[in-house]
């Protein structure tokens, strides 16, 4: 009899808590996040637009919001200043298009496309500016060729000025473009780093003593013994400059040592780099990542660094 009536209580109470739901309603419709095509570029232009989504699931946007672009505000000396995507012409979205596509998206495979090395947003603009209080109107600071924010890259350039770069100009906008590519890759851990990459060089060794410099190159010979490479070079002159130069840098030396390396990789030829590689270290941990991205990613780093224009 016990169990009869706790069997009873308990169908009374399903009964009675199904009597008060209410009836589920029509699904809510998710839209996307922006309508495409968006606005008065060519058919063409906002054809391969569209495709660019359907294959990957990126929007490369041309028109869009300052809230879209995700500003930011930050205080340096009593000023704050606001970083503003100016928007560019349509008329320029195909050549803005090939641009990318020869210094960026042509080294990527498809399937590495799709797992996140396009962002999500891909913001296409005339300029990036930054705005600073205190300052008359017209004294905005231009800023550089890409801005990286969130899960978004922006990218300026898109105006009739593509059409007439040199090669020398088109090839610092791609290192520029490089890389902020691979900032965002690494910074969103996009992209892995073998540990047999760290295992290589003692970090934990004393540096020699500073300067680095043409008057002390005993130094320089040690780190490159050490198996560290410059983190970057004069653009006049190509001498290097070496992250190590001081004790501060020590505290993180091994993100110090992966940028060089992943400047260098994709920025500078095999003519540049071959002095570097008779350095069994240096040389070592280059061939770890070239042949790990390779393998893993489906990227071949030295079509990158070596692409001239």
């Amino acid at each position: 009899m016990k169990n009869i009536f706790i069997a009873g209580s308990l169908a009374a109470l399903l009964f009675a808590s199904c009597k008060k739901d209410k009836a589920i309603g029509p699904p809510v419709e998710i839209k996307p996040d922006y309508a495409l095509p968006q606005g008065n570029a060519s058919t063409t232009d906002n054809y391969r637009i569209q495709q660019l989504f359907n294959n990957y699931g990126s929007y490369f946007l041309y028109v869009y919001t300052q809230k879209d672009f995700e500003w930011t505000q930050a205080t340096s000396t009593g000023n704050s200043r606001i970083d503003t995507a100016v928007l560019a012409n349509p008329q320029y979205a195909g050549q803005m298009l090939d641009f990318l596509d020869d210094v960026w998206l042509k080294f990527l495979p498809d399937a590495f496309k799709k797992k996140g090395g396009i962002p999500y947003r891909v913001f296409l603009a005339d300029s990036i500016r930054q705005y600073r209080t205190g300052y008359p109107p017209g004294m905005e600071y231009l800023y550089s060729d890409t801005k990286v924010s969130g899960k978004a890259i922006g990218f300026a350039g898109m105006n009739s000025g593509l059409s007439v770069m040199t090669p020398a100009q088109k090839l610092t906008k791609k290192n520029a473009i490089t890389a902020a590519v691979w900032n965002y890759y690494l910074g969103n851990n996009i992209i892995e780093i073998p540990a047999a990459f760290y295992n290589v060089s003692n970090y934990a060794a004393a540096a020699p003593t500073t300067p680095l410099n043409a008057l002390n190159p005993a130094n320089v010979e040690a780190y490159r013994q050490k198996g560290f490479l410059p983190n970057s070079y004069n653009t006049v002159t190509q001498a290097p400059f070496e992250w190590h130069n001081g004790a501060y840098s020590w505290t993180n030396a091994k993100s110090n040592d992966l940028s060089s390396f992943i400047f260098n990789l994709t920025q500078r030829t095999d003519a540049q780099m071959a002095p570097y590689l008779t350095y069994p270290l240096i040389k070592q941990k280059w061939d770890i990542l070239v042949n790990h991205f390779q393998t893993k990613y489906g990227i071949d780093v030295r079509a990158i660094g070596n692409a001239s224009y």
